[in-house]
């Protein structure tokens, strides 16, 4: 009886180290490599867009309004009949805020006195032929007091650009690896993990406001530059 206890504690103890071995296999550290890749693609622009502020005032806020909207309406039909297709128009960020009796100095005095409203809207226009962007805007500026804030130069379709900016960024990512591993006597075996940042990088031109004559106002749109990133974490081999 007693050898069958021996025999047990023995059989116990030996499965014992037979299941800490195996954890410690399963629980091994895989030896990886993290690294940055980025992706650069340069693109032609074929898309334009403009922000007009439309600003009235009146001696009420309804006046100011009503004001704003019939010269809105006239900034529209005018760019309307330049070719831009309604759904490229859209308005945005309408305001209406009361004017405050001034000094001089541009300071407000007394109790804040009232003295009228100014209405303020944004209309933002996409133009699909970069051609016409000069002569829209020499047009737009003799329509009426017109303010263009920005010419912001894009893509339409930007997705082809980015898929390959981001194929650059990951062979990029694997280069390194690449280069980094084998100096440090290791192999990439894998991927642990990847994650993806997407950019497009947008060029904006400043000009000056045209005069009646000066048709048209010269814009260069120049090139884009579409950027990815990813950062990526290697497996390597345990070697």
């Amino acid at each position: 009886m007693k050898n069958k206890i021996v025999i047990i504690i023995f059989l116990l103890f030996l499965l014992n180290v037979i299941n800490k071995n195996a954890f410690a296999e399963t629980t091994s550290v895989v030896p990886t490599l993290s690294v940055n890749g980025n992706g650069e693609v340069k693109a032609k622009p074929d898309i334009v867009s403009l922000s007009i502020s439309v600003v009235t005032r009146g001696k009420t806020a309804a006046e100011a309004a009503s004001s704003n909207a019939s010269l809105a309406q006239k900034l529209i039909s005018t760019l309307q009949a330049q070719g831009i297709a309604e759904n490229d128009l859209q308005t945005s960020n309408i305001s209406i805020n009361p004017i405050y009796k001034q000094n001089q100095s541009g300071i407000v005095v007394g109790d804040s006195q009232i003295v009228g409203y100014e209405a303020n809207n944004q209309v933002q226009v996409k133009i699909r032929k970069i051609s016409d962007v000069g002569h829209i805007i020499d047009v737009v500026s003799l329509a009426g007091n017109f303010t263009i804030s920005g010419v912001n130069f894009g893509l339409d379709k930007s997705d082809t650009f980015e898929e390959l900016a981001l194929q650059k960024a990951v062979a990029d990512a694997k280069r390194k690896a690449d280069i980094v591993a084998e100096a440090a006597g290791k192999t990439v075996t894998g991927i642990k993990s990847i994650s993806v940042g997407s950019a497009v990088a947008f060029s904006e031109s400043k000009f000056a406001g045209a005069a009646a004559s000066d048709f048209s106002t010269p814009v260069l749109p120049g090139e884009l530059s579409v950027s990815s990133n990813v950062f990526v974490e290697y497996f390597l081999d345990e070697n």
